[in-house]
């Protein structure tokens, strides 16, 4: 296998992690409903800031509202992961748009992957695709239209992301998880 597992991904969030459960992942994300982790800390720090912002706006006016930013750093299982059925895109391509546009129209784990790793779309990844899927970068569906939405997500501006979507896979899959001071 060429994909490298042995070197440090990281994790930012809001709760502690006492156990990783990938139920609780967001659905329709860039590769599926699951758990994510990034290969640079600085991006992931970058998440971890805009969670920690939406999640005091959510919880402005509630009382004992005690929300804490929390980076860990992870290490996979080499050896596991050799027995996965892993998906690796290496570049921001039409396949890699094609998948991402799957896994958020239809949510959950729409593919047969056990662990997929490539490039994240950014921030503006939902404004995007909602202007594709409404028709406005050209008919939907239609090379051009692919284009222009490829074009927009800034492809050359994207971090790494590992994406790990099934319970049993994540439970032998984290060799080690670890809290770090993120400042």
């Amino acid at each position: 296998m060429s994909v490298k597992f042995r070197i440090p991904l990281y994790h930012g969030t809001v709760s502690e992690i006492r156990y990783i459960d990938v139920s609780r992942g967001r659905d329709r994300k860039d590769f599926g409903k699951g758990f994510y982790i990034a290969v640079s800390k600085r991006q992931t720090i970058g998440m971890m800031h805009k969670k920690y912002r939406e999640a005091v706006r959510r919880n402005r006016n509630k009382e004992n509202a005690d929300i804490q930013e929390y980076l860990y750093e992870i290490y996979l299982d080499d050896l596991y992961a050799d027995t996965l059925n892993v998906k690796e895109f290496k570049f921001a391509d039409e396949e890699w748009l094609n998948f991402i546009l799957m896994c958020r129209e239809k949510g959950g784990h729409p593919h047969d992957y056990d662990v997929v790793i490539g490039p994240t779309a950014d921030d503006d990844t939902m404004l995007c695709l909602r202007a594709y899927w409404a028709g406005l970068y050209g008919e939907k569906g239609s090379q051009e239209a692919k284009k222009i939405l490829l074009n927009n997500l800034e492809p050359e501006n994207l971090g790494v992301q590992y994406f790990i979507g099934k319970q049993s896979v994540v439970d032998r899959l984290i060799g080690e998880i670890r809290r770090i001071d993120w400042r």
